[in-house]
């Protein structure tokens, strides 16, 4: 048996995103019923350390005790043997003599630890059925791998930490991340000075997805730092030359290597859940029941029951996806080794075949007809990000099978579900390898060219216009309009980004024209109506860019016209939210700020909306086109934040709006100083969207300028301090302000520092605000 101080003993890094989880078994444990609870999880996954952190911060209540039975301590299986055998004599002497033992222990709760049973499950979990029988007072925790399957168990499930699925590799966003997070404190335990910077981030990154998040192996993994760099421990890795393992014996893990922990868990399964395993080790990423029946031959009834003691061994991970189907994962390190194991099989081809054909099913959009040697029809839901692994295998399998065709459908697929610009480069470089290879079908190939177009423009490639332009010429010669139509909408899109916003404007009416044109018998269909609306729009948005205002105003209410009535409320709020910045940009009224304040609203409401960054960007411009900034931080935070959104969804910021805001940040950075300006740049990575949309003016927020300046404000400054007070509260900048009076910039400095120390303001807002109320 462990003392209960020396089972929780130090530990080298606080407890890294288990928050949640902590609470979970906080709550579980507290519950009236909680008898018996077992916290189980993949190996490594850091089950003993959160255990010990609720022992450390709650322990076992007043006047209770602890007793620890930690088997994972023990080398010698007799001593094992021992600790149950010494168990069983003590239930063997019946309730009375148990409950003896409890009274002198005292009338507080108290609780019996049993970590790493994994080797004695089978006998120990009779035993716990009987001392449950004889002291349902006392609480009994288990710390495992596998459930004990005993009647009233409560589960506490651990998965590894995340690892940021999405997240763009930005350095203040990568380093929220939990997985890096505890890659970085562990790497301080053994190099102090080991920092997180721009040159090395997005290895630590890379190291943590390539180990699934599991903290055991971002352990191991950080102590490497002691002699290697973080790009060189990966490149080991990734080669399998890099087992990671430790010297030191670990004061709560039974396991010291990478390696010796996967041998330990494939050793415990029996040979159908192990041939099983191999099988399911054909799937890259997270898989449901539904995948693993179409991809697995003869996976009947005897598979479902495989499978659920699969995931009670923790061999499997559960959770839920946002559709509430059931997916399943493997650990990483555990399922490279089965899939080395499941490169020695027979049955290994085939079932790279009936994985290539059951995703390729899923990437295609639309039945089509069937060809010889094309698979069978399968799904049709759109994959989701989860299976983006899983495509790029199946890809991988058709380019050896020298199939154009299933590339460029499994390459569209991966199109659709790519963000942030690594996953974009990535894409582009698979649908141009289908261009080189070739596709026969000429539709397909326009269209694939339209997405090489399409990609290249999100990451501001010049390629774009010429595989767009080749795309246009494409569907031209296959009579096929929608796809024109579509691709003289983004021929538009790409002009607009250049900022040539006439060229833009003629691709947008060409396409409309081509919809509008009775001779046009195949635009036809909802998809042809959508593209009509979304023409509309963006006409709206060049004429508003322009200048022309007018006719903004009409193509935009046009277009809001076409959008009310329809199920589709995201694309009303975005051509709401059009004929609210065309509005805010014709007048500074109550009215035009009331109605682009709630159009942003609903459209900060939409996930992931291409429009959200320029919505923002648009807010500043109008305010600065009427001076109405009076809060250079917030203005610049919200800036920062419309970068950041642009980064992560893969759109660049087109000509017009860089050349806008490009003058109202140098205007920022004159404001303020150049730690504030930095300081507030960044912060744009924590700004809400609710916050960013504080910088709209209330409506009598109007800065005070003339005759009507409070008594006190003017009995306390000079003539030539109120003059600058009032061009301040213009909001004005202090080069614009030294030009109107006729004096030096430094001179302005000097008077408005005098204002502010008079009126015991801090800011020039606050100045405002003084000017204002009195």
């Amino acid at each position: 048996m462990t003392s209960p101080a020396g089972y929780i003993g130090a530990t080298p890094t606080s407890l890294i995103g288990r928050t949640r989880d902590l609470d979970r078994l906080a709550t579980v444990l507290s519950a009236p019923d909680a008898g018996l609870v077992t916290v189980t999880g993949p190996a490594g996954v850091g089950k003993s350390r959160l255990v010990m952190e609720y022992l450390r911060r709650f322990g076992p209540g007043p006047g209770g005790t602890v007793e620890v039975f930690d088997f994972g301590r023990i080398t010698d299986p007799a001593m094992g043997a021992l600790m149950l055998r010494r168990l069983r004599e003590q239930l063997h002497e019946g309730p009375a003599a148990v409950q003896s033992a409890l009274e002198g222990l005292g009338p507080g709760p108290h609780t019996v630890l049993f970590d790493h049973y994994e080797d004695v499950a089978d006998e120990l979990a009779p035993l716990l059925t009987e001392f449950r029988r004889s002291c349902p007072q006392v609480r009994v925790v288990t710390v495992g791998t596998t459930r004990l399957g005993l009647y009233g168990e409560r589960v506490v499930r651990l998965r590894p930490l995340p690892t940021g699925h999405g997240v763009e590799a930005d350095l203040p966003a990568v380093s929220r991340i939990p997985a890096v997070e505890l890659f970085v404190q562990y790497a301080r335990a053994v190099r102090p000075e080991f920092k997180l910077t721009a040159e090395n981030f997005r290895y630590v990154l890379d190291l943590c997805r390539l180990v699934g998040g599991l903290p055991f192996a971002i352990e191991l993994a950080a102590e490497q730092v002691k002699l290697a760099e973080p790009d060189l421990i990966l490149e080991r890795f990734e080669r399998g030359t890099g087992d990671l393992r430790r010297i030191d014996r670990h004061p709560y893990s039974r396991h010291s290597s990478i390696s010796g922990m996967v041998s330990w868990v494939l050793a415990r399964l029996p040979a159908e859940e192990r041939m099983l395993l191999d099988q399911l080790a054909i799937f890259e990423g997270p898989f449901t029941t539904r995948a693993a029946a179409g991809v697995l031959t003869g996976f009947d009834a005897a598979g479902y029951r495989t499978l659920e003691r699969l995931i009670d061994a923790s061999v499997l991970i559960p959770d839920e996806r946002p559709d509430g189907e059931l997916s399943l994962s493997i650990p990483s390190s555990v399922r490279h080794a089965a899939a080395r194991s499941l490169a020695l099989l027979p049955i290994h081809e085939t079932l790279r075949k009936a994985h290539g054909e059951y995703f390729l099913a899923l990437a295609t959009p639309h039945p089509t007809p069937p060809e010889p040697g094309a698979p069978s029809a399968g799904p049709r839901a759109a994959p989701g990000p989860e299976t983006r692994a899983d495509l790029l295998a199946a890809f991988g399998y058709w380019r050896e099978a020298r199939e154009g065709r299933f590339m460029a459908l499994i390459a569209g697929a991966l199109r659709d579900q790519s963000t942030g610009a690594a996953q974009t480069r990535q894409c582009l470089r698979l649908t141009e390898e289908v261009l080189r290879a070739g596709v026969e079908d000429a539709r397909l190939h326009a269209r694939t060219l339209e997405a090489a177009g399409e990609l290249a423009m999100r990451l501001g490639s010049g390629a774009a216009r010429g595989y767009l332009a080749q795309a246009r010429d494409a569907y031209r010669a296959v009579h096929y309009d929608v796809g024109l139509v579509r691709c003289l909408g983004l021929l538009g899109d790409e002009a607009y980004a250049a900022g040539d916003l006439e060229r833009a404007r003629r691709r947008f009416e060409e396409g409309l024209a081509v919809l509008a044109s009775p001779a046009r018998a195949g635009v036809t269909g909802d998809t042809a109506v959508g593209v009509g609306r979304y023409l509309s729009r963006r006409l709206a948005v060049v004429a508003r860019d322009a200048g022309n205002l007018a006719r903004a105003d009409e193509l935009a209410r046009t277009a809001l016209a076409a959008e009310l009535g329809r199920e589709d409320f995201g694309d009303a709020v975005t051509a709401r939210y059009v004929l609210a910045s065309v509005r805010l940009l014709e007048q500074d009224s109550a009215e035009a700020r009331a109605l682009f304040a709630d159009a942003a609203e609903q459209l900060g409401g939409l996930a992931d909306a291409p429009e959200q960054p320029e919505c923002l960007e648009m807010l500043a411009i109008a305010l600065y086109k009427w001076r109405r900034i009076t809060d250079w931080r917030l203005l610049t935070a919200t800036l920062g934040l419309a970068n950041l959104l642009r980064r992560r969804l893969g759109h660049p910021r087109p000509r017009p709006l860089t050349d806008l805001t490009t003058a109202i940040l140098a205007t920022a950075s004159q404001e303020l100083t150049a730690d504030d300006y930095m300081w507030a740049w960044r912060s744009g990575a924590d700004l809400t969207w609710e916050a960013a949309l504080r910088l709209m003016p209330a409506a009598d927020a109007r800065p005070v300028a003339g005759d009507d300046v409070p008594t006190d404000v003017a009995d306390i400054l000079t003539k030539r301090e109120l003059e600058v007070a009032l061009l301040v509260a213009e909001g004005l900048t202090n080069r614009v302000i030294a030009r109107r009076l006729g004096i030096a910039e430094w001179t302005v400095v000097n008077h408005l520092r005098k204002v502010m120390r008079k009126l015991g303001c801090q800011s020039r807002v606050q100045v405002t605000r003084r000017l204002a109320t009195g």
